[in-house]
């Protein structure tokens, strides 16, 4: 900030020195070198030359004047720039303040040459960010709050109306036989079914989200878990005429592991490919690989498989791949197995090679040594 000022001062100086050489016959002063070691001989000698030449006093006022007015003018530039340079990013910010209490985070705050300041600006901007990602968050949670909402009516309206239906045949004497009578019943029952497990999964993921579900954790082998569990529902495949095959590894691999809800996990990955196999049947092979310090469990079906578009979207609540196949789940079951897992500390996630080309179900789990 000197540095101009003090230039043009030196420039001043120098010209001023060698007019004043030139019009005063200075030599005259005889300063020698003890003058400039004694300072008493150098300002009698000063005093002598300007008693002398009185109108050297003149000149000196002119240099002292202009290097004066130099320095007034340059440091009251620096300054008025220095001032503009710190109130403009504490005025910028005071606009951001303006914006957020507005609701506006559509812009961002730059920083500023001076370190505190530059500091303040970050902070702001960090703030910014959190708000914004916040909003951004809000917003997705309201929408999936309104696809809840109009998930639910679609899907409980289906079991409703088809409960509602059968009711009303066997009150107007259209089940007039004891099997009609029982297939009537039947179906509602399994109507009523389906409401019940919609119920108890949203249940189950608003305490999932709201972290008020308990989990009951042991350490367990999960090989030996995951083949009596296949082996306890044999008997639902062989009904929905599913080919399966079980290829697990004769070790055991120890995980934190709460057996009732990763049997609600499996159970939702074996439905899928039960729900979504291609026509009256299909096939299911389950093998398990240990490797990377975790357990992996591979379930694959020969279903209708899954456009690669689509993979990353099934664990979102409420999602399924074809709204011409809404009928067949609420679409909740991935996104609540993706809680339960990541709770165990793994991880869940599907591959498909493409539609009509089946689905591969996976988890790793890491084990515990």
């Amino acid at each position: 900030m000197l540095v101009a000022p003090i230039a043009m001062i030196g420039v001043i100086s120098i010209c001023f020195f060698l007019v004043f050489v030139m019009r005063f016959p200075v030599e005259e002063m005889h300063i020698t070198r003890a003058a400039l070691i004694n300072p008493a001989t150098l300002i009698r000698a000063v005093g002598t030359f300007f008693r002398d030449n009185p109108s050297a006093i003149y000149w000196v006022l002119v240099w002292a004047t202009l290097c004066g007015m130099v320095l007034i003018i340059t440091l009251t530039v620096l300054t008025n720039m220095l001032a503009h340079s710190i109130t403009k990013p504490i005025t910028a910010l005071a606009e951001a303040a303006d914006k957020v209490s507005d609701g506006d985070l559509s812009f961002e705050v730059l920083g500023s040459q001076y370190g505190e300041i530059d500091d303040l600006c970050a902070n702001f901007e960090n703030m910014r960010q959190s708000l914004k990602r916040a909003e951004e968050k809000e917003r997705l949670m309201k929408r999936e709050r309104s696809m809840l909402l109009a998930n639910i009516s679609h899907d409980l309206k289906t079991p409703v109306t088809s409960i509602k239906g059968y009711i009303e045949g066997i009150r107007d004497g259209i089940a007039d036989t004891p099997e009609k009578t029982e297939k009537y019943l039947d179906t509602i029952y399994a109507k009523a079914v389906a409401i019940d497990d919609m119920v108890n999964n949203l249940s189950t993921l608003s305490k999932l989200e709201l972290s008020k579900l308990q989990f009951d954790f042991v350490m367990a082998d999960f090989i030996g878990f995951l083949r009596d569990f296949i082996n306890d529902y044999r008997l639902d495949l062989e009904k929905n005429n599913m080919e399966l095959t079980l290829d697990l590894p004769n070790e055991k691999a120890y995980v934190k592991l709460d057996y009732e809800k990763m049997s609600r996990v499996i159970a939702n990955i074996i439905d899928n490919a039960i729900k979504y196999k291609k026509g009256n049947s299909g096939s299911l092979a389950v093998s398990v690989t240990i490797e990377d310090g975790g357990v992996y469990a591979h379930f694959t079906d020969d279903g209708i498989g899954i456009e690669n578009s689509e993979l990353r979207k099934v664990f979102e609540g409420f999602y399924r791949v074809d709204a011409a196949r809404s009928i067949k789940g609420s679409g909740l079951g991935l996104g609540i197995a993706k809680q339960i897992v990541e709770k165990h500390g793994g991880k869940i996630w599907l591959r498909s090679p493409g539609e009509g080309k089946g689905t591969t179900a996976e988890i790793y789990l890491p084990i515990i040594k």
